[in-house]
């Protein structure tokens, strides 16, 4: 089985249509981490599937969408998050 990497997707679309259609896309595959950023696990071929299908949703004019590769599995660091309405920093 191919290995997983983790990636970092995040994007700002000018078109509202375009948006909703990219944010759709990313949320079947992807944790939304922010409206516009996710997460995501993925193997080289599923990376470059999911290339494939954004390109035809994004305007390279206007719009960005950028994917950042994690290097780390455990690199993430919260130094605050919400729990039950409370915010607690960490």
């Amino acid at each position: 089985m191919a290995e997983k990497r983790r990636f970092l997707i995040c994007y700002d679309i000018v078109d509202n249509k375009r948006l909703r259609r990219v944010h759709r896309l990313l949320s079947d595959i992807a944790m939304s981490v922010q409206y516009s950023v996710f997460e995501a696990e993925l193997t080289n071929a599923e990376l470059q599937k999911l290339q494939e299908k954004l390109m035809p949703c994004i305007d390279t004019e206007t719009d960005k969408l950028t994917i950042y590769r994690l290097f780390k599995k455990n690199a993430k660091i919260d130094l605050a998050v919400y729990d039950d309405d409370e915010l607690i920093y960490i």
